[in-house]
This record gives C-alpha cells, structure tokens and sequence, in this order.
C-alpha cells in the first residue's frame, strides 16, 4: 500500500492584503471554460486559477502535490485508490462545501457519452467511484493506470460542484463554479474575461482585488500595449522583443523551457498528402536550421522528437529528416509531381505561427510547391481543424504532461480523429502499442511501447516537428511573485501588483 499525506497551507496561512488589479494579454479569447471539456491553451491558462483537482503539480515545477486531497493510498494491484478529502474547502457563488459526491461526479462525469469530453477515452480505466463518507472517495480501476495521479492533475481533472452544474445545465462553462483561489465574474467577447478573488478560498485570501485577461492576437498591438502599461503581463515569442524587455529595467521576464512542440502537419484524407512520398518530399524541402536559428533565435530548442525533451519516455534523435530539396524532388516525381503541387496551407493568427509559415511557403517554392496561406481567426481555425472536413495541411503547437500518455494518445491513436488526430493518422499497430502502453504499470514496457510508436509515427512522415519553445512571460516590474512554469500555465498563486 503506498499513502501521500501532506499538510499544505490552509485557514492558518498569512492573509495578503488586496493590492490590486493584474491585466493580462491573451493570444485569442475564451472558449469553453467547462474543464471537462475545454482543451484550447489560453482556457487552461485562466481556468487553473479558477478550478482544482485532487492533486496538483507544485508551483514551477511537474512534481505532483497534494491539492483538494490532503492524502492517498494505491492499492498493490493499482486498481484502487482511496483519498482524504481536505476539510472545510468551499464552491464559489454560494454552492457550499465540495464534497465526495462532487469528486464523483466530476470524475464520472468525464465518461458520459452527452458530454462528448475529448478526455473520455483517456479515463477509460475508470470503473467507478465510491463515496466512503462525506470527505473519503474510493476510485476503482478497470485497469492499472501508470499515469492516473498525473491525470488527476490535468484541468480535466478539475472538481466541479455538482450542483453548480445541474443547475446551470448546457451553460456551466459560461458561468463555471470551482474552488479556487479566483472566482468567474463576467465576460465581454472579444474585449476581456473577468475574475475577482474568492474571499472563502482555503488556502488564503487572494493578493489581486481583479483579473482581468484581455484577448490581442496582433502581436504588434498587444506588445504596444504592454509597453504602454495598458496589460501588466504578456508572453514574449519575438526574440528582438525579449532582448528589449530583459534590458529594461522597468520589467521583468521569466523564462522557462517548455514542455511544447511546434509543428506543421498534413493531413491523408487531402490529395496529394495521401502519398508517403508527397509527405516525404516536403520535409526535406523545409530548412528548420533556418527556421529556428534566424527566426525563433534564442527562444527555442530545434525538435529532435515529437515529444519535448523533459516528458517522460520521450524518444530522442527520432527525427532523420535533413534538408535536401534534389532529394523532394526525386521524390516528387516518383509520386507522379514532377512540377510540384498547389495546396492550402491554414495558419491561426498568432506571429508563432504566421512568421515561420511564410519561410515555409517560400522553401517549398524552391522545390515547385505552391501553397496558399490562410490566416485565421484562433477559435474559427480551431473548429475547422478538428472536424471532419479538416485541413490539408496546418500548423500549431501542442502542449504536453510530464507522462507522455495524453499526447501521443488523443495526437495518434485513431480513436482521436477528428478532433485530436489531425493528420487522420490510423496505424493499428500504433493503437495497440499506445492502448497497451497506457495499462500497463511496466515502466520498462511502457518505454518500449511508446518507442515504437513514437518511431513509426515519424516514419509516416504525417508530422514536420520544428522546435520547442520556451515559455517566456515579460510583465511590468510592480507585478511581483509571478512563477513559470513547464507547462505554460499562468498560476496566480502568489502574484500582486504594487501600487
């Protein structure tokens, strides 16, 4: 039997005075704010600071912490789980105590087919969850689940109140109910999403009297207004902007290496890309060396794997592609293109992505590609990927966990297509490497199965995988106790604002 207890901040942990309002520029607006369903970075980003899980990982770091549960035991087979709900821990708006019975419907709540939650088959080793008394659930396993904590800490994790969400039916994730230190206010499409703090909330009163995330998907425009001290903090992804920012002595940056991947991908159900060697051609056309070195100097690391180096069982060197145009060509012609091709490449409106998309453009013109870029709009471009139709060729980056599972199961298990598996990818051997990899608790075996997944996936050549950023925050130097982290969070723990 193996038991975590931890004694955390609680009613006697200092109380902050209220400073403040903290502004914070967003690259797109709100989506879902529903933690059973949202998926897109900029939700994650707010709701953390709204919802909790059972679990947590620490402030900076991927160690899993005791969040909402103050311990846990695993059963020796790994199927059973018993957690000690902390005491006294309060809904927002009113909907009193959290207890067991909201941790079992939140986690049950996950797997009902009306909700169409992405992360349903994520939890399929979830049999069910017993309420042992007001504050002790029991969590039974159809099967071991080698990453079960880590989940529990992923914003599908998130406990909502049970009541909150019956009573406000299909409209839960416009006005969501969690337990956190910040509580939903209100919201302004396209102007600003609005949090104000939670006077109950069991680890203290919150520092910030206001929230407020601001949506500016024109770089140029939201760096303007951070230098003009109209948002307190944005994130930097323009090296000339950071070497700024790192050399004003009014502002603060905070760099951490990312657990990210920047990518380009083509999608098999649109022509040409149905052909291995179409797909092969075009990721010897592309120079990343160029890519990374001149455009994205400094702030990223060139992809060697589809997985950033700091997730576990993350194969390294799996990339072999160089870049050799006589090579896409050769390749070209074989596939039946011997003047190339042209095609529609969708790019959301964000500079990580338009900047590296016209070098793209203009390096698969070398070889007789021909590609449209079409800029979009974040959340439009975001509905089109993910439904059937899809895109014949995208880019985008995708943020990863400590424990691969997640990622490389809802990126290239075919039981993600559409809305996760954008490239259409659907290699049987590649499901039952991943299904296996995910139940077993042979760490070994485990290692050995997403190798080979991670191996024959990049041998599709569906994916060009270009580096990994990090995660760079600049904010004016009164916003003080900010703490980046590897997973792009923007965690409000114990950030303020001096006067």
């Amino acid at each position: 039997m193996i038991a975590v207890l931890w004694a955390g901040p609680g009613a006697g942990a200092p109380v902050p005075a209220q400073r403040g309002e903290l502004r914070i520029a967003m690259q797109y607006d709100r989506g879902s704010m529903d933690p059973a369903v949202l998926s897109a970075v900029t939700d994650k980003q707010m709701t953390v600071n709204v919802f909790e899980g059972l679990v947590r990982h620490a402030l900076g770091t991927v160690k899993i912490e005791p969040a909402l549960a103050e311990s846990w035991t695993m059963a020796p087979d790994g199927k059973t789980w018993t957690f000690k709900l902390r005491r006294g821990v309060r809904f927002h708006k009113e909907f009193g105590e959290m207890q067991a019975s909201d941790v079992k419907f939140s986690l049950e709540r996950i797997q009902a087919p009306a909700l169409k939650s992405p992360y349903s088959q994520l939890m399929a080793s979830l049999e069910r969850v017993e309420v042992l008394d007001r504050h002790t659930v029991r969590i039974l396993l159809n099967s071991p689940d080698p990453a079960f904590l880590d989940k529990l800490a992923q914003s599908f994790g998130a406990i909502v109140s049970e009541k909150a969400v019956k009573a406000r039916g299909d409209k839960f994730d416009q006005d969501p109910v969690g337990t956190g230190r910040y509580q939903f206010s209100s919201w302004a499409p396209q102007q600003e999403t609005v949090f104000t703090p939670f006077d109950e909330y069991w680890g203290g009163r919150p520092a910030l009297a206001r929230v407020v995330y601001v949506p500016i998907p024109d770089s140029t425009t939201m760096f303007n207004a951070f230098e003009a001290g109209d948002v307190h903090l944005v994130q930097v992804t323009d090296p000339d902007k950071l070497k700024k920012y790192r050399q004003n002595s009014k502002m603060t940056v905070v760099e951490t290496p990312g657990l990210i991947t920047r990518f380009f991908g083509m999608n098999r159900l649109h022509k040409p890309f149905d052909d291995i060697k179409v797909r092969t051609a075009v990721l010897h056309a592309v120079n990343r060396t160029e890519i990374v070195q001149f455009l994205f100097g400094g702030v990223s690391t060139p992809a060697r794997s589809i997985l950033a180096p700091g997730v576990l069982h993350a194969e390294p060197n799996v990339m072999q592609y160089r870049f050799d145009p006589s090579r896409a060509k050769r390749l070209l012609a074989e596939a039946g293109y011997p003047n190339g091709f042209r095609t529609t490449f969708y790019v959301p409106n964000i500079d990580r992505f338009t900047r590296p998309a016209t070098v793209i453009q203009q390096h698969l013109r070398g070889v007789g590609i021909e590609i449209e870029i079409r800029v979009m709009e974040v959340t439009s471009f975001l509905a089109r990927l993910r439904s059937a139709e899809g895109m014949p060729m995208f880019t985008l980056s995708r943020g990863q966990d400590p424990a691969p599972d997640r990622v490389l199961y809802i990126w290239f298990h075919s039981s993600g297509i559409p809305r996760d598996n954008w490239a259409n990818i659907s290699i049987p051997e590649v499901d039952r490497w991943l299904d296996e990899a995910l139940r077993t608790l042979n760490e070994d075996r485990r290692k050995e199965l997403f190798s080979l997944a991670q191996k024959r996936i990049v041998d599709e050549a569906h994916y060009f995988f270009i580096d990994h950023e990090n995660h760079i925050f600049a904010m004016q130097a009164r916003v003080k106790g900010f703490v980046g982290d590897p997973q792009r969070s923007i965690r409000l723990d114990n950030v303020s604002v001096e006067r």
